[in-house]
């Protein structure tokens, strides 16, 4: 097989790429970390292959959905690092993605898997090549790279390593309860009640007593860099147990069931070793807001093992999200609320921050949100420096951080330590 060397000024032909992807690649950089943040960090990556050259690209999502998949792949030319570049991604949760970099694949207890370059068959074009809705099953454990994370080391356990790390600008988080819930405001004493039993009655939230139905706490496993935010800014504690349920069932646009988290791997907390029923989650903030755009008039609540704990009636969710995840939640019905007494201009009719939600953040007023950061290992390859340099530049832009966030250099405040006073 013959090898094909491509240089930033060639446009390189569609069948030398092919080959080139699936056969003599000159360097792979794997890419893990927050779920929160993938929609700014693979249109970052995205953007500097787009400046490359041809290029080619698959993920496991519909056309058109790059920004929501779990695992990516790109090959082509990545300026600044000569040859064939291939960037693989997968988003496992910002705490998973500082294990994955402090770790080796066969001491993680759930290291990120990547795909091969043999899932791409759509030709190389100027915008990307595209494969769609590609199997995870010949996804395989590497070495991680780079890691994206909404939370620093100290707020997990993974303190060892020797890493550069950058802030890419602040992740933006809202309380939301699901559709035809009537809940509009959390504080940071009634999501600790919630945590810590895992359900309270609606009057908690309401001020009414005649409000008797329960509602119930949703979250993240604790590799989730979302649920360690929240723990560390409300002051519970981000190694302390919670008590979390999960839509277990689902008729139309109905939650039938609801189940306190079990200790199965689709839902474990891992990180902390405690793997207890409730305390774990949903592996990523895409499948919370799923579950926040379905109504529950008539859910019966059962434990870890299905035994019921409540008959089928009314009930209503509470969860932490980031706004990016709570815009697709309110599309589909879901309600944001406000957060020890404030609120965002995004609960009204629009699904994007407008500048007076972002004066109340930058400004201090509103205090749900966390610094992003971008890892490397200072042992890195030059290679890996260079593609980690170029992702944080493009990815540090107001443009590129969207509607999830907000760039640093906006903030007219800030905070040393997640969850930390919030201060100018």
């Amino acid at each position: 097989t013959p090898y094909y060397h491509m240089k930033p000024t060639f446009l390189m032909g569609l069948s030398a790429l092919a080959l080139a992807a699936t056969a003599s690649a000159d360097v792979t950089i794997n890419v893990t970390g927050a779920t929160a943040f993938r929609s700014a960090a693979l249109n970052s990556i995205k953007a500097k292959f787009t400046a490359g050259g041809n290029f080619q690209y698959a993920h496991d999502k519909t056309a058109g959905s790059l920004t929501s998949s779990t695992r990516s792949i790109f090959v082509g030319t990545f300026p600044g690092i000569s040859g064939v570049t291939t960037i693989r991604c997968t988003f496992t949760g910002s705490v998973e993605g500082i294990r994955a970099l402090t770790l080796a694949p066969a001491s993680d207890p759930s290291p990120p898997t990547y795909l091969p370059s043999s899932v791409i068959v759509t030709a190389a074009a100027a915008g990307g090549g595209e494969t769609v809705s590609v199997s995870s099953s010949g996804a395989t454990t590497a070495t991680s790279d780079i890691a994206f994370s909404d939370v620093n080391t100290p707020a997990t356990p993974y303190t060892s390593g020797s890493f550069t790390t950058d802030k890419v600008g602040a992740i933006v988080f809202t309380m939301m309860t699901n559709e035809g819930s009537t809940i509009t405001n959390v504080t940071s004493q009634q999501y600790r009640a919630l945590l810590t039993q895992g359900f309270q009655p609606k009057s908690l939230f309401t001020g009414v007593l005649a409000d008797t139905d329960n509602v119930f706490a949703v979250g993240r496993n604790d590799a989730s860099g979302t649920r360690t935010t929240a723990l560390a800014e409300i002051g519970y504690g981000i190694t302390n147990t919670v008590n979390q349920y999960f839509a277990n069932t689902t008729s139309g646009n109905t939650i039938t069931q609801l189940k306190l988290a079990d200790t199965s791997a689709t839902y474990a907390s891992t990180v902390w070793g405690q793997n207890i029923a409730g305390n774990g989650g949903y592996a990523s903030g895409g499948s919370v807001a799923t579950a926040f755009g379905l109504t529950s008039a008539s859910a019966q609540v059962v434990d870890e093992t299905g035994a019921e704990i409540q008959a089928a009636g009314p009930i209503a969710l509470i969860t932490w999200l980031g706004v990016g995840d709570a815009a697709t939640a309110k599309t589909a019905g879901g309600v944001l609320c406000g957060f020890n007494g404030v609120t965002l201009d995004l609960a009204g009719t629009s699904n994007t921050m407008s500048a007076t939600d972002k004066a109340k953040i930058t400004n201090g007023a509103y205090t749900a949100w966390g610094w992003e950061r971008i890892f490397r290992r200072n042992s890195a390859s030059t290679d890996v420096r260079t593609a980690y340099s170029a992702i944080l530049a493009e990815a540090a832009t107001a443009a590129r951080i969207g509607t999830s966030g907000i760039a640093t250099s906006e903030f007219a405040v800030g905070r040393s330590t997640d969850g930390g006073t919030v201060a100018p």
